[in-house]
Order: structure tokens, then C-alpha cells, then sequence
């Protein structure tokens, strides 16, 4: 499947869908309306409508769409590490950073993947909706296998249900902390600074490398 860019959608469908994720990721999707969204967006109903036929189709093209932005990346750099290991284990520092980077670390550029992304596909994924389970598990399963497989290798000696538990653990703190890095600063008691993405992944990847050897 061709892999989109934003700019795909249109110079009006792009306004409207980074719109609308912000607005999700901070009141999620049944707290805000689709007038809420054209006014943040600055454009009519009648564009939202010509883009998207409802509010639950503009957050599905988000979520896809976001999706499979972070998952290319993650899967090339997968690939290429692969290559170059020539048959050889990656580190398993390497993997997970490889798998956790694109989804803690924002984009440069306005229309990137930024901060606003990466709390939404934490709510998304933790808070789940009717309509999102399937995108979730269609966009998001290939990819955790994917990785599943190549960290399987340093652990050969886990049961399958033992590997499997600590696999979904980690994946679920990843999510955990990806819904919360907004926020860390109230929920440490000022300890932790919001939106730390550096200090995010750092400490992610040092935690699942502990819960997956020891």
C-alpha cells in the first residue's frame, strides 16, 4: 500500500486533520464537536463535511494515517539494522530504541508527527473506542510481531507464555508512557518536566531491557 503524506489530504484536509488531532488528543473524541474542529481549523462545516462524512471518519484517517507514518520508519530501521547485523542479534537496546523512537520523538516540521500525535495514539490505544479497536490491532499487530521475533532472540530460554507476558508489558508501558508524557509534571509533583522526550525514551528503553533478561 502506497504510504501517504499529509500533504495527500489537501492544503484544507491537512488543516482540518491536525485540527482535529489536537482537539482529540486533549479532550478526546467525544469531547469536542466537528464545529469545534472548523473553528480551531479555520473553515466551514461544509469542508469538514466535503473531506470527511463524520467526525469518527476524520479521527480513523488520523489514526491511520499516524500509524503508518511511525510504523514505516520503525520497520526500514528495523530492516536495516537486520541487514547490517548479517544474521548476527541486535542489540537489544538497539531493537527497542528502534521501536520506541518514532513514537516518543516529534517531527520538525508543522505537519510532522509532534506532541499532539503522540498523545493521541497513547489515549487511543489505552482508552480504546469501538472503532479504533480494529485500527489498532490491523495498523499496530504486524509491526509488535515484528519486533516480538527479533527480541525473542535474546531470550530463548522463556517460556512462550512467559516472553509473551513480558513482551505485552512492555509494549503496555510504552503506550502507558506515551498517554502520560503531557503531563508528567503534575503527576510527579513537578519532578519530571511534560513532554521530556529524550528523558521518555532514555528511561523506556532502559526499563524494558531489565523486565525482558532479568
Amino acid at each position: 500500500m502506497k504510504h501517504m503524506l499529509i500533504d495527500d489530504f489537501g492544503e484544507t484536509g491537512s488543516r482540518i486533520l491536525l485540527a482535529a488531532e489536537s482537539l482529540f488528543a486533549q479532550h478526546g473524541f467525544n469531547g469536542i464537536s466537528l464545529r469545534q474542529i472548523t473553528a480551531k481549523a479555520g473553515v466551514n462545516l461544509a469542508a469538514v463535511n466535503y473531506h470527511y462524512s463524520d467526525k469518527r471518519s476524520l479521527c480513523r484517517d488520523i489514526l491511520i494515517y499516524r500509524l503508518r507514518e511511525v510504523n514505516k520508519v520503525r520497520l526500514d530501521e528495523l530492516s536495516q539494522a537486520e541487514a547490517q547485523a548479517g544474521g548476527a542479534i541486535i542489540p537489544l537496546e538497539e531493537i527497542i530504541g528502534i521501536m520506541a523512537r518514532p513514537l516518543f520523538q516529534p517531527g520538525n516540521n508543522p505537519s510532522a508527527y509532534n506532541a499532539a500525535s503522540i498523545r493521541l495514539l497513547g489515549r487511543i490505544i489505552t482508552e480504546p473506542l469501538p472503532f479504533t479497536v480494529e485500527i489498532v490491532t490491523t495498523e499496530l499487530q504486524p509491526v509488535m510481531t515484528r519486533f516480538g521475533q527479533a527480541i525473542r532472540r535474546h531470550v530463548p530460554a522463556l517460556s512462550p507464555p512467559d516472553f509473551l507476558w513480558r513482551l505485552s508489558l512492555v509494549i503496555g508501558a510504552m503506550h502507558h508512557a506515551m498517554a502520560t508524557l503531557h503531563d508528567m509534571k503534575t503527576l510527579t509533583n513537578g519532578i519530571c518536566r511534560n513532554d521530556d522526550h529524550e528523558g521518555a525514551l532514555r528511561n523506556f528503553t532502559a526499563f524494558a531491557v531489565r523486565a525482558l533478561i532479568r
